[in-house]
């Protein structure tokens, strides 16, 4: 996340509504998904833009027999980027995201920050995750789209 003064902003559920596939997303799921403790399975990274997958779900507030949230909702979800400006990636390839943020970019970041590329703008799309174990960074794009398959419950 690029440190513009503000600190870790929830999703831009608008914003994310807008995009191609967000409403689907935001429908099946029941509200815009933080992706807390979402697997993440993959990232690619080719020709300018980028993609996540990511296994993911929905927990809700009633419990099981051993006091376990019940999960439902579960989904393949694939985030994918397209003119990608920026990219900053740290940690292992085994991640499980803690949070999953969505914003536009309200400034132009300092360009100090990108020594070798233009880097994001004002305008461009962020999407920044947070890990509890893994992977953590921002990929920063001038365009979003959302892909989800329903996906079995797993045994």
């Amino acid at each position: 996340m690029i440190d513009d003064g503000h600190a870790w902003e929830p999703t831009d559920e608008t914003l994310v509504a807008s995009l191609s596939g967000g409403r689907a997303l935001i429908d099946w799921f029941g509200c815009c998904p933080s992706f807390h403790d979402a697997i993440l399975e993959r990232v690619a990274i080719a020709d300018g833009d980028a993609s996540l997958a990511l296994r993911a779900f929905r927990m809700t507030d009633q419990t099981d027999e051993n006091g376990c949230f019940i999960l439902d909702r579960h989904a393949d979800v694939i985030i994918q980027m397209r003119c990608v400006t920026g990219l900053r990636l740290t940690g292992d390839a085994v991640s499980i995201i803690s949070a999953l943020t969505v914003r536009r970019l309200p400034a132009t970041p300092d360009r100090s920050e990108w020594p070798t590329c233009d880097g994001p703008a004002a305008g461009d799309i962020e999407v920044a995750f947070g890990t509890s174990i893994g992977l953590t960074g921002s990929v920063y794009a001038k365009t979003v789209e959302f892909e989800l398959t329903p996906a079995e419950e797993p045994a």
